[in-house]
């Protein structure tokens, strides 16, 4: 994978499978999640956990209560900064994965998700910021704007040095299958909210512990890497024509 840290990019030279369909994608989603589940943990994990530590730290130094918007507002950032960060290491592993069938080093992995992490932060602003002045019109124009938006991260992980107008390469992708991606993900959206809501809020009113809330967020965000599976598939079936069964 040396040519690809010297080309600048993630060459897509493995057979995909086109994106026609939400089941099917959905399918191979959950089971590349749990068949690559070790790694997606790890590289997760040693981004979020020191992070979300480090955030409740400091939450704590500024007396800063677990509810409120200024905590709410101290958690979005620190998901956006350590998302920036997890989105393409998790890319740049399951690529691997998909092309040599071997698990990725997670330190080959992490230097990629370094090498893209302010171009992916910087982007991922550009997309909330986009999906909130839409969403503050009506709700729809805010979900279309999410749709059309969805393989930004995954474009900036592959196409990286290749391309420099991301929204836009993003919107073009998404252009005819909007409400297939949609339905791709309506479930996956649901269930983090579930989870969120369900574990969060009883770690928080049960324990009051800022330790174990940071350390239920993180594993939440592993569990958040079926959506950058999914939204991967989604990207490499819609770029590539070839149609066959996706290695493990």
């Amino acid at each position: 994978m040396d040519r690809d840290f010297r080309r600048g990019y993630l060459e897509i030279d493995f057979p995909t499978r086109a994106f026609a369909s939400p089941l099917p994608l959905l399918g191979d989603s959950v089971r590349i999640f749990f068949s690559n589940l070790p790694f997606l943990a790890a590289a997760t994990l040693v981004v979020y956990l020191p992070g979300k530590l480090a955030t409740q730290f400091l939450c704590y130094l500024l007396d800063v209560p677990f509810e409120g918007l200024l905590s709410y507002l101290i958690l979005g950032i620190s998901d956006l900064v350590l998302g920036a960060l997890v989105a393409p290491t998790v890319v740049y592993g399951l690529i691997h994965r998909f092309r040599t069938g071997r698990p990725a080093a997670l330190g080959e992995s992490l230097r990629w998700g370094r090498r893209q992490w302010i171009k992916t932060l910087v982007n991922q602003i550009k997309v909330e910021v986009t999906i909130t002045l839409w969403g503050a019109l009506l709700v729809i124009p805010g979900i279309v704007a999410m749709v059309r938006l969805t393989f930004a991260d995954a474009i900036v992980a592959v196409e990286a040095d290749l391309e420099t107008d991301i929204l836009r390469r993003s919107t073009k992708l998404a252009q005819g299958r909007r409400w297939r991606i949609f339905f791709v993900l309506l479930p996956i959206m649901i269930l983090d909210c579930a989870a969120m809501f369900l574990v969060l809020d009883r770690v928080q009113d049960v324990t009051h512990s800022r330790v174990a809330f940071a350390i239920a967020d993180s594993v939440l965000a592993v569990a958040g890497q079926l959506t950058t599976a999914a939204v991967l598939l989604m990207y490499l079936g819609t770029v590539q024509k070839r149609v066959t069964k996706l290695k493990p």
